[in-house]
């Protein structure tokens, strides 16, 4: 290999390293700094009993998430449901409220494993968002029993808070000892540095050795 095609040889390895940091870099601050939420349900059993669990309190659930409610009451004739005050005035007949359709215990299937009624239920999800009138804070509830014409009612609610990804500050309660292997995101970000120009100079080594002969 003669010196000039040494030399242009070395310039495009050269130029593929610098790439290969700049593409690298360009990845890291394009990252999240957070993870998103990934949408969880969570699940109300419908009993004769009433509701387990009775209530939801605030850190639970946060908007995005889903209520499920499951009849798991197998008496004959018994179906389930549940009403959702959703505009927040203590009733549950507005325009904005809504329920759940009735849910039964069980819902007979034909020889193929299908539902004989469609229109039959055991368990539903309720997403927890502005897409159902929601807004994060105290949803109250009511669930209804349904035994033939007779409806009996108890109460239920859910606390849930908005969908907000922060990064975790840390505490000083207690002095930090510097670390040897990992101590921080800046350490990190060195790490990848160096590791690409390591790669870099792998590139460039080839030709260095064959022009050097």
């Amino acid at each position: 290999m003669s010196h000039v095609q040494a030399i242009a040889s070395l310039r495009v390895n050269v130029r593929f390293a610098i790439s290969l940091t700049l593409i690298t870099l360009l990845i890291l601050a394009l990252t999240p700094l957070a993870n998103s939420h990934e949408p969880k349900e969570y699940t109300i059993l419908l009993t004769e009993e009433g509701t387990t669990p009775g209530s939801i309190p605030a850190g639970v659930l946060v908007e995005g998430d889903s209520l499920f409610f499951m009849n798991v009451d197998d008496r004959e004739g018994i179906s389930h449901r549940v009403q959702i005050d959703s505009d927040g005035d203590g009733g549950f007949g507005g325009p904005d409220d809504f329920s759940t359709e009735w849910l039964t215990g069980s819902c007979e299937l034909n020889e193929n494993g299908s539902k004989v009624e469609e229109a039959c239920l055991v368990a539903v999800a309720v997403l927890l968002g502005p897409e159902n009138g929601l807004l994060p804070g105290l949803v109250a509830m009511k669930h209804q029993v349904r035994n033939g014409s007779e409806i009996s009612e108890s109460d239920l609610s859910a606390n849930f808070g908005p969908d907000v990804h922060t990064e975790p500050v840390p505490q000083n309660s207690e002095p930090k000892t510097p670390s040897p292997i990992r101590s921080g995101g800046s350490e990190d970000l060195l790490v990848v540095i160096l590791f690409c120009s390591l790669m870099g100079i792998m590139a460039i080594l080839p030709s260095l050795i064959q022009t050097d002969g």
